[in-house]
């Protein structure tokens, strides 16, 4: 810390309270229209910037840069003008070379110190002197335009300007306010503040400028200063015990008109201690005073007044605060040690990755008959299970103003499987989304009821599962840790590893994908597993979790006839022997397929044809006139009826299949037939077929893309069959129902979803645990992926490089 306290320093109370040497004397009466002469000794007259009052003529005596009869004015000029300083006219001060501020005080330049500083180089051993009224400073006025000239800074003379914004002698600083809303309600007369401390006196004194016009000033004393020395900046600080302040009257903040007026508040509350620090680079300067700063809190909500400085005080260079910059810290130690610690972590992490990365082969699965979990585990996963029945009516989609669905209706029950069929564009994968809930930009209305209510979205979505038609897997996971990821995230948090491994196994077994778990997923373009396998893959993410709701988006998408039968055949097992209700899309099911249906329904252009048990399909159909011909896939058919195809080209394409006698054979056998046949006949009989059937395929490309009157004619008579009333009267028995468990046709009972505290049946996994598998899982992506690694080094060599640059 260092002091530039003064001791017996005269204060400006005992300055206005100077002995008044002519207050005894009789002086003669003044003219009425003649103001009086300034006298500072009178009560009426004040030194404004705690000028000093000259007890022998009355005159003020004003500190730099300030002058007038009361100090109010401030001066042009510079330092090294003295008393050939004068009043500005016009409102700014035209500063000479090298001097800037509102009243020219802060130096810029060393040159412009030269008049005021004296230097040991005269010659004769005694030290020039260019302070103001000096010898040397009149000669070098008288020489300026004569052969002599001025000393150089740093030779003769050794002048500098310095700007460290420490005080050595007297030093002068130019602020501009940077709080930003003292900014904005002064928008076009910038908010100033010229600093100045005296180290002789140590008083420091503080003017706080607007537009260029003084609004208060405010005087510092008891004053002590300090500099903390950085590497790359310096920062100085002021504490001055006693503040005082005082306005000019008229000023904006002081009583101007349309301004408030806080004089008042400056004489009775502004007493100190105040402070005044800066960095030497000007930047992070405040002023700050207890009483101040609750002003500035109080109407600009900032803590103090922030400043930019920029600062000047003339000296010679032997003067300037001295100092050694500190060296750089020897950091060798650390950097050693942070190469070592880093080449320790490279060579761990790899010996770590290259463990987890080998293709382990699991005992759990020895290749044996059917893996089963064992029973208290099997008991724990279904022990809370809540069967879930689904109904849903008067479901309408409209997007843009055309409606996409219409009135779709139907139900399913635990233990069933519902079938979605239709054309292509009659709205089946819409419908699955609006029925699982998902996010549509559309309008949907409509009711879904899950066991007789009406759940949250937020608690509907916690019971189902959703397998979009589309793989989005991780191309560098085996199949294996894909789908156990999957059980580890989903599966109850209470169920063991274990128990979690050998689940994954059981539902890799059940859709065919266990010969290849140790196979990755790959990519597009590169070696990999069928599409095929990534599609069961998809499917054994969802299975091996086993929700109370399964929806899947074409399921059979991809894959051959025997894996696609396996696949549904999967599903029906799941719902019979879980208890869940399965509803997916299908695209022309082979009739193995449709057999294991229970619940079937059936859409043309986003409106319901049928809706109810595969079972009574066919009758129904054959009852309103439509039936199925002999020989014919129940499925192709009725896509047909729904295509706009009329019976008469239903029933040539039948007769392309094979004859009425062949209605009880299979699919393989209708098709060896069909072979046989097609190979008897002869080439004009060919040609007739092919006609037939380019004239059928013709047909349904050129009819419009409205509803048929076929079409139409479909939806209303479903609308008034006794399936749909017997639906209708389901559906109100359900609503109305009041108990919290409602009877199904089997004699069981479905819990209200919404009563019971756990909607989902069992708790997931917490968030910790979820965070360590996926970050687990992002590692093996990474490590596995030898460009995504690289490109992840290049980048963090590039950015340290940069950092290090900067």
């Amino acid at each position: 810390m260092l002091s530039i306290r003064q001791p017996n320093v005269t204060t400006f109370s005992d300055l206005r309270s100077s002995v008044r040497p002519f207050a005894g004397l009789s002086l003669p009466q003044r003219d009425k229209e003649c103001p009086p002469c300034f006298n500072c000794q009178l009560p009426a007259f004040n030194c404004l910037q705690f000028g000093e009052c000259n007890p022998y003529d009355g005159q003020c005596r004003c500190p730099e840069g300030f002058g007038g009869q009361n100090c109010s004015e401030p001066l042009c000029g510079s330092l090294a003008d003295g008393n050939e300083r004068y009043p500005r006219t016009d409102g700014q001060c035209e500063c000479p070379l090298g001097w800037t501020g509102i009243n020219c005080n802060v130096c810029q330049t060393d040159e412009a110190c030269v008049p005021l500083v004296a230097a040991p180089d005269r010659g004769n051993g005694a030290p020039y002197s260019y302070l103001p009224g000096s010898e040397d400073a009149q000669r070098y006025q008288i020489s300026k335009d004569a052969s002599a000239e001025p000393p150089k800074p740093g030779a003769s003379n050794g002048a500098v300007c310095y700007k460290g914004g420490y005080t050595v002698n007297r030093m002068h600083q130019m602020c501009d306010v940077t709080n930003r809303k003292i900014l904005d309600m002064l928008p076009d007369r910038a908010p100033q503040v010229t600093f100045t401390c005296d180290n002789s006196t140590a008083t420091c004194g503080f003017q706080f400028w607007i537009g260029q016009l003084e609004s208060f000033y405010c005087g510092l004393r008891d004053c002590q200063s300090s500099i903390e020395i950085g590497y790359d900046v310096n920062t100085t600080d002021y504490r001055c015990q006693e503040v005082e302040c005082s306005c000019i009257a008229e000023r904006m903040l002081c009583g101007e008109d349309g301004s408030v007026d806080i004089s008042d508040f400056l004489t009775e509350e502004i007493r100190g201690p105040g402070r005044f620090s800066c960095k030497s680079d000007g930047s992070g300067c405040k002023f700050e005073e207890p009483a101040m700063n609750n002003l500035i809190n109080d109407i600009f909500g900032d803590s103090y007044i922030t400043l930019n400085c920029e600062s000047g005080e003339c000296m010679h260079y032997s003067q300037v605060p001295g100092f050694r910059i500190p060296d750089p810290p020897d950091n060798s130690a650390l950097v050693a040690f942070s190469i070592a610690f880093a080449g320790l972590l490279v060579v761990g992490f790899s010996l770590l990755f290259w463990y987890l990365g080998r293709a382990h082969k699991h005992p759990d699965y020895l290749g044996r008959g059917t893996i089963q979990l064992p029973e208290d585990e099997t008991d724990k996963l279904m022990s809370e299970h809540i069967p879930a029945a689904l109904h849903f009516a008067d479901l309408t989609y409209t997007v843009n103003g055309k409606t996409v669905l219409s009135g779709v209706c139907g139900s399913v029950k635990p233990g069933q499987l519902l079938a979605i069929v239709g054309a292509s564009g009659a709205g089946k994968s819409t419908f699955l989304d609006i029925l699982a809930k998902k996010d549509k930009r559309g309008t949907v209305s409509g009711t879904v009821l899950v066991n007789g209510r009406t759940i949250p979205d937020n608690k509907y979505k916690r019971i189902i599962g959703y397998v979009d038609q589309e793989d989005t897997l991780m191309s560098t996971l085996t199949v294996y840790e894909t789908v156990f990821y999957s059980a580890q995230l989903r599966l109850p948090r209470e169920m063991s590893l274990a128990a979690k491994r050998l689940r994954t196994l059981e539902t890799m077994h059940e859709l065919g994908i266990l010969s290849i778990r140790d196979s990755r997923i790959g990519e597009t373009g590169k070696r990999s597993i069928s599409g095929g396998e990534k599609r069961r893959v998809s499917i054994a993410c969802e299975l091996v979790t086993s929700p109370s709701v399964l929806f899947l988006d074409e399921p059979t998408s991809g894959l051959d006839a025997y894996n696609a039968f396996n696949v549904v055949d999967c599903l029906s097992a799941l719902a019979r022997n879980y208890n869940r209700t399965v509803i997916f899309t299908i695209h022309q099911p082979r009739s193995n397929i449709i057999s294991l249906f229970d619940q079937l329904l059936l859409l043309a252009k986003g409106r319901t044809v049928y809706s109810g048990s595969y079972d009574h399909c066919q009758a129904y159909f054959e009852s309103i006139g439509h039936a199925c011909p002999p020989g014919y896939n129940l499925a192709d058919f009725l896509i047909d009826l729904t295509s706009r195809k009329d019976d008469t080209e239903i029933s040539k394409r039948s007769r392309l299949s094979g004859d009425g006698d062949d209605a009880e054979l299979d699919e393989p056998a209708l098709t060896s037939r069909l072979a046989r046949s097609q190979n008897s006949n002869s080439e004009t009989q060919r040609q007739q077929n092919g006609q037939s059937v380019m004239q059928t395929a013709g047909s349904r490309f050129s009819r419009p893309e409205s509803s048929s009157p076929r079409v139409q004619e479909l939806v209303d008579t479903f609308s008034a069959s006794h399936m749909a009333t017997a639906f209708r009267e389901e559906l109100s028995t359900f609503q109305n129902a009041i108990s919290s468990t409602l009877a199904i046709a089997d004699g069981s009972a479905l819990r209200d979803l919404e009563i019971d505290s756990e909607v989902r049946g069992y708790r997931k996994a917490g968030l910790w645990t979820q965070f360590t598998i996926l970050s687990g899982r992002a590692f093996k992506n990474l490590y596995r992926n030898p460009m995504l690694m690289l490109s992840h080094y290049v980048l963090s060599v590039v950015l340290a490089l940069v950092c290090a640059f900067l």
